[in-house]
């Protein structure tokens, strides 16, 4: 089994910037590649403490960006990206401060496409059924019950 090579503050500090730089990082991520770098607990502290102050790491811009990136690629609703977010550790202000990024517009929207995608890719069953398994599948995706529900009733009554 090989060794993993300790880093000092300075060079993790160096590294984990380099990690930051890449792509947007939420402390929990940060922290655990600095341990994985083999840092202990304190060193990592100092070096998220460091990285914070000096902007590389930003709970509230990490949290818009996730959000609007798992809504428009993912097509995740406020739920899914709500739990995902609380999972990596933001606080719940900046995980309502991501949400917010979020167009309502643009989220009913998307609900009713999937909505409809759905309801046209289940063949020959009656309409209640039809229902059931499309909002069992919004529901999994991270959409309201009330925005589904809203959503359906506009569909099913064009």
């Amino acid at each position: 089994m090989a060794n993993k090579q300790a880093y000092t503050i300075k060079q993790g500090e160096a590294l984990a910037k380099q990690y930051c730089v890449e792509q947007e990082r939420c402390q929990k991520e940060v922290f655990s590649k600095l341990i994985s770098w083999g840092m202990n607990f304190d060193e990592a502290d100092q070096v998220i403490a460091s990285l914070i102050s000096e902007g590389f790491i930003n709970e509230q811009r990490y949290a818009k960006i996730y959000a609007k990136s798992k809504f428009n690629q993912n097509k995740w609703g406020r739920i899914k990206i709500r739990y995902s977010l609380k999972q990596k550790g933001i606080s719940g202000n900046c995980i309502e401060t991501g949400l917010k990024e979020i167009d309502q517009k643009d989220y009913n929207k998307l609900c009713k496409a999937l909505a409809l995608k759905k309801l046209n890719s289940l063949r020959a069953e009656k309409i209640l059924s039809k229902k059931q398994k499309t909002i069992a599948f919004l529901n999994s995706k991270g959409f309201e019950f009330e925005v589904i529900n809203n959503i359906l009733e506009e569909i099913l009554n064009e």
